[in-house]
């Protein structure tokens, strides 16, 4: 009779196991886009400081160019917005672990990136970008790539990488910090300062008349929003939506509010 029981309830708990079991396999086989629909809710992982794209305002609210577009493919997915406050090199693995749906945090596709993660298309082109000062004659980049010439960097970041590589003629010149570096370039003491071009472009709202960023690039970096390894699904429904977001007047709203105008950053909590 033991026996008999001890198989009977062996029986039963194997059945429960394997119910359970059956549900986790369906959660781990559901792409991000079905799970999002499901529970209407779009969990985006991001790390706040890299302005105009992800910052807390004086409110404690995320805001920024990403969390705007973050907000229209929620919208897009029938879901409400959540955002995960992070440390950017936790965001890959809390991608993969589960913990958020969706990257959007100024993030460059690489080749070692997708290892990992999958990228949509590229959201947005930005990269390292010239800045001179208003006395400059300059008018493109490569005028201010001559001998004689210095040009300012911050020290250990991707501008100096790329200046040191790019700039053939003129003389690259370290900084400790981007404000120092395009004070210099401002005040004439180098003819140009290297760097990211939100930052750039930022310096320049705040300084106007003082410093002019030349046109284009001296490198550029694609953006991407990174979604869990093999879910090209939901890949293929960002995607769908970047194409008719690309070239919009919703893209070109969205660039003036945040890369044309610098009334955002009254808003700006900087502690």
């Amino acid at each position: 009779m033991k026996k008999w029981l001890a198989a009977f309830l062996l029986v039963v708990v194997t059945a429960a196991l394997a119910a359970c079991g059956g549900g986790d396999d369906k959660k781990d086989s559901q792409t991000t886009l079905e799970k999002v629909k499901e529970e209407k809710t779009l969990v985006v992982g991001t790390n706040a400081g890299y302005y105009p794209f992800e910052m807390f305002d004086k409110n404690g609210k995320m805001i920024g160019y990403d969390m705007d577009v973050a907000q229209a493919i929620a919208d897009k997915m029938g879901a409400k917005l959540e955002v995960k406050q992070l440390g950017f090199e936790t965001l890959i693995p809390s991608l993969n672990a589960g913990k958020v749906d969706l990257v959007l945090a100024g993030m460059t596709i690489t080749d070692e990136r997708k290892k990992t993660v999958e990228f949509a298309d590229s959201y947005y082109t930005t990269g390292q970008a010239v800045m001179v000062g208003k006395d400059s004659t300059a008018k493109e980049i490569k005028d201010i790539d001559k001998k004689g010439n210095k040009v300012a960097v911050q020290i250990g970041t991707t501008g100096a990488i790329v200046a040191a590589k790019e700039i053939k003629n003129a003389t690259v010149q370290e900084f400790e910090d981007f404000p120092t570096a395009a004070m210099a370039a401002q005040q004439g003491k180098v003819a140009a300062v290297v760097y990211d071009e939100p930052a750039i472009q930022i310096y320049e709202l705040q300084n106007k008349g003082k410093v002019v960023k030349l046109d284009g690039l001296l490198a550029a970096d694609d953006l991407g929003i990174a979604v869990k390894k093999g879910d090209t699904e939901t890949v293929d429904f960002i995607n769908e939506y970047l194409k008719e977001f690309k070239g919009s007047k919703e893209e070109k709203e969205l660039q003036k509010k945040w890369f044309n105008n610098a009334d955002w950053m009254n808003n700006v909590d900087e502690e």
